[in-house]
């Protein structure tokens, strides 16, 4: 997550793109990376050093009013949301679309959080995301909690890369916001101050506390999902990167804390998966879905999830086994391991298969049978349509034998149409009840197998219980 006012961003791609890629995108030269941004470092510098100074007279001076501690609370609530729902959940990772009157509402107050355009942002953590815990990623933790929290933005990187923000750079309200985000941050914020003036009838109040702390608890609040959720928390679900979970830090951005899970997962809307886990981030996008005005929500399977978590204790237990090799038989637990991990991954992406067949086959038999339907009615409507004109061509005396026809031959079509339809049911009644057999077959499998492996975990972790108990076997 990021902050920058005036500057661009740019990283190199990974390794496995091609090597026009990688000199388009090389990071910046030694020089030019030891060089300051002044102006993040004088308005950082600034606003730090004014909070510092007006704080302590206000506080003096005025007593803080009930009214003016909300109304701050409310607008770092709508800020963190901003960032988290809009910069970083819509924009950075395009896990939901949203209608433009809520893009909108959350680029206003993405703006009011000054934490740069929503391009510079966006492209900053794509950058993050694909480099992460490296010299390519432009807030690194391993270079330490400082760099990651703050310093990284008050060095000069090179310029924005369109490509890597390809989806958004064509967007021309996008492109107004980043193109003027210096004037809109200042009208914006000035907007806000005003509206805390106005409930509050404490100008100096609203600005010390509505716009100064605020802007200091909104920006540090972020920030340690940079630094502190890539040091101090837990790793369910990889070790293979710096990032944790921790639960104090969801509460303070607003559900960003899980970010263990959030980068094994990138592309769920989600970060607390878990239904006790403080994400309302989570919960407001899936209010907007249904209302209408959010859709195409990005989930991924409890089943891909399983897999990962099997990966994750695979990973922790051969790590343990080479502490243990002088006292164990180490190639014989080893290979117990990976057999345990081998089938119950083989049998988790069956089930998978299997769940994702019997959806995809419910579904293409609803449309079958709405298609067949929708046939039957047609000839129908034709066989009726026809009968009539010529009814209406013929005697009059033969109009009772057109009529006895017309019923005659729509009875024989309709007869015909259940009797398709009665086929297509009885068909896929049959392979439902099949696929369902499997499905069950390997859920008993799935259970078995994971009660054993929770021992092992057990056993050789020494903890309660595996992080597969976290999340229930379901298709």
């Amino acid at each position: 997550m990021s902050f920058p006012l005036g500057r661009d961003n740019c990283a190199a791609r990974p390794a496995r793109q091609n090597a026009l890629d990688l000199m388009s995108q090389a990071p910046a030269s030694p020089a030019r990376s030891r060089s300051l941004d002044w102006t993040n470092v004088l308005f950082l510098g600034g606003y730090h050093l004014l909070l510092v100074i007006l704080l302590p007279i206000y506080l003096i001076q005025a007593d803080v009013s009930a009214s003016l501690v909300w109304s701050t609370a409310g607008l770092w609530t709508l800020c963190l949301l901003a960032i988290t729902m809009g910069y970083h959940r819509l924009y950075a990772h395009v896990t939901y679309k949203t209608h433009p009157m809520i893009e909108a509402f959350l680029a206003f107050w993405g703006t009011v959080a000054t934490q740069g355009s929503i391009f510079s942002w966006s492209h900053d953590h794509r950058i993050h995301h694909r480099h992460v815990d490296t010299d390519l990623d432009p807030y690194s933790a391993p270079k330490g909690f400082w760099h990651s929290h703050v310093l990284w933005m008050l060095r000069k990187r090179p310029e924005i890369n369109p490509r890597i923000i390809q989806d958004l750079w064509k967007r021309p309200t996008l492109q107004f916001q980043h193109k003027h985000f210096g004037s809109l941050m200042v009208v914006a914020n000035t907007l806000a101050w005003a509206a805390v003036w106005a409930i509050t009838g404490d100008p100096f109040g609203a600005f010390v506390i509505g716009v100064l702390l605020r802007m200091f608890l909104v920006h540090h609040c972020t920030w340690f999902i940079n630094s502190l959720a890539h040091m101090w928390g837990s790793q369910p679900y990889s070790t293979e990167h710096t990032a944790v979970n921790n639960f104090i830090l969801s509460i303070l951005t607003f559900g960003e804390g899980y970010h263990n899970y959030h980068h094994t997962f990138a592309g769920d809307y989600r970060n607390g998966v878990r239904w006790w886990q403080f994400d309302p981030a989570k919960i407001a996008i899936w209010t907007l879905s249904k209302i209408g005005l959010a859709r195409d929500l990005k989930k991924v399977n409890q089943l891909t999830i399983k897999r990962r978590l099997v990966a994750a204790d695979r990973h922790l237990m051969m790590e343990r086994l080479e502490e243990l090799k002088h006292r164990i038989d180490v190639d014989s637990w080893s290979q117990r391991v990976e057999d345990a991990a081998a089938s119950l991954t083989e049998n988790l992406n069956g089930l998978k298969t299997a769940s994702d067949k019997l959806q995809r086959l419910k579904k293409e038999t609803f449309d079958n049978v709405r298609t067949a339907k929708a046939a039957k009615v047609g000839e129908m409507r034709a066989v009726r349509d026809e009968t009539i004109q010529q009814m209406r061509s013929v005697r009059d005396e033969k109009m009772a034998e057109m009529r006895t026809a017309r019923d005659e031959t729509i009875q024989q079509v309709r007869d015909a149409g259940q009797e398709t339809l009665q086929q297509m049911r009885q068909r896929r009644d049959e392979e439902l009840e099949l696929l369902q057999q499997r499905i069950d077959e390997l859920k008993a499998t799935v259970s078995d197998e994971m009660d054993a492996w929770k021992e092992m975990v057990h056993l050789l972790l020494e903890t309660p219980e595996s992080r597969l108990a976290m999340i229930p076997v379901t298709a």
